[in-house]
């Protein structure tokens, strides 16, 4: 009984932290937040559905499949379902303050993936990775210093993921 006790004392802790919800991408936030700004001065938007995206998947098949960058995107963008860019840069300044805070709000509750900082910009990179099948959803890169927000929503390869910013 005491072993019992002694087991079940060491796996306490670990189970609860197994059970720790992830850190997801709430699109529905994001998407709110893209609506409510999508119609001021400077700010643009260009949404892909599935439909979309499966064309535009097409179209880089039938491009050059035997281009291996081609293919790396092609396997990059395989899992992909929808793709938003938020573009905000010409917005005015008061525009820009308010997106900026909503969307670090936003993605305050989402996994942080990567941070890079090159002179005074800094690109942040989100999305939730799913360690057993080694696949990233709901990936979203945010630079608030270029005024742009690309949502890719869908799953990815971590691996593709990977040897693609190693490539670049």
């Amino acid at each position: 009984m005491k072993k019992f006790l002694l087991i079940l004392t060491l796996l306490a802790p670990l189970a609860a932290i197994a059970s720790e919800p992830a850190k997801n991408v709430s699109r529905s936030e994001i998407a709110s937040i893209i609506n409510e700004f999508r119609h001021c001065d400077g700010v643009e938007v260009v949404r892909l559905g599935r439909l979309a995206t499966g064309a535009l998947k097409g179209v880089i098949r039938t491009a050059g499949v035997t281009d291996p960058d081609t293919r790396k995107a092609l396997e990059m963008i395989r899992g992909l379902r929808g793709l938003t860019v938020l573009e905000y840069e010409d917005a005015p300044s008061d525009i820009r303050y308010r997106l900026d805070r909503r969307i670090e709000r936003a993605l305050q509750k989402s996994e942080l993936l990567m941070e890079a900082k090159e002179d005074d910009s800094l690109m942040r990179m989100f999305g939730t990775v799913d360690d057993t099948s080694g696949m990233v959803r709901d990936f979203v890169i945010h630079v608030p210093d270029s005024g742009t927000l690309v949502c890719l929503f869908g799953s990815m390869s971590l691996e593709v993921l990977r040897e693609a910013m190693a490539d670049d």
